[in-house]
C-alpha cells in the first residue's frame, strides 16, 4: 500500500474505533432501537457501514484473480467518483441500494465490531499486495457508480462513514 493509501487507510480506522468506542456507553438494546418504524437503529447503520465494505472486500478478492485485465481509471470514472463525491458531502439524501439495506435482525455492538475488524483487515491485507499500478486501476465497484480505482474504495468508505456516523448521533 502507497503511502498516502496508508495514511488514509489508517484514518478510517482509527475512525471506526472510535465510534465504537463510543458506542460501548449503550446497551445494545439501545444500539437496536429504530427511532422510528421505518428508520435504521444504530446497529443497522453500523450494519449497513459494515455490509458495504464486505461487498466491497468480496469484490475485490474476486478481481484479485486477475489484476492485469483491470483498465486504468479514465476520465468517465473520475467524473463518477466527484458526482459521489458530491452527494455524500452535501447530504443528498437517496434510498440505499437494496443491496446494502440492513437485514440483519437484533445485533450486539461485539458482533459487529468482530465483522468490521476481520473485514477491515482483509481489506489492508489485500491493499498491501497491490503495486501502485493495480492500486489506480478499476479493482473496485461502487454500487451506483461502477467501477473505480481503489484509492476510490478508500476514500469512499471515510465519506460514506462520515455521512452515517451523522445519523448515528441523531438516532442517539
Amino acid at each position: 500500500m502507497n503511502a498516502q493509501l496508508q495514511r488514509n487507510f489508517n484514518k478510517l480506522e482509527a475512525d471506526r474505533k472510535a465510534l465504537l468506542a463510543d458506542l460501548k456507553q449503550y446497551t445494545d438494546e439501545l444500539l437496536n432501537k429504530k427511532p422510528a418504524p421505518e428508520a435504521w437503529s444504530v446497529a443497522e447503520v453500523i450494519g449497513h457501514l459494515l455490509t458495504a465494505e464486505e461487498m466491497s472486500l468480496a469484490y475485490l478478492k474476486k478481481k484479485m484473480q486477475d489484476t492485469a485485465s483491470a483498465k486504468p481509471e479514465g476520465l468517465k470514472q473520475k467524473w463518477r467518483w466527484l458526482l459521489v463525491q458530491i452527494v455524500f458531502t452535501f447530504d443528498i439524501k437517496f434510498k440505499a441500494p437494496d443491496i446494502v439495506t440492513p437485514k440483519m435482525g437484533y445485533t450486539t455492538l461485539a458482533e459487529l465490531d468482530k465483522r468490521w475488524s476481520e473485514t477491515r483487515s482483509q481489506t489492508a491485507e489485500i491493499l498491501n499486495k497491490l503495486s501502485d499500478k493495480e492500486l489506480d486501476s478499476q479493482l473496485w465497484k461502487h454500487a451506483i457508480a461502477g467501477k473505480l480505482n481503489l484509492h476510490h474504495m478508500v476514500a469512499f468508505f471515510g465519506i460514506h462513514f462520515n455521512r452515517h456516523k451523522k445519523q448515528i448521533t441523531r438516532t442517539l
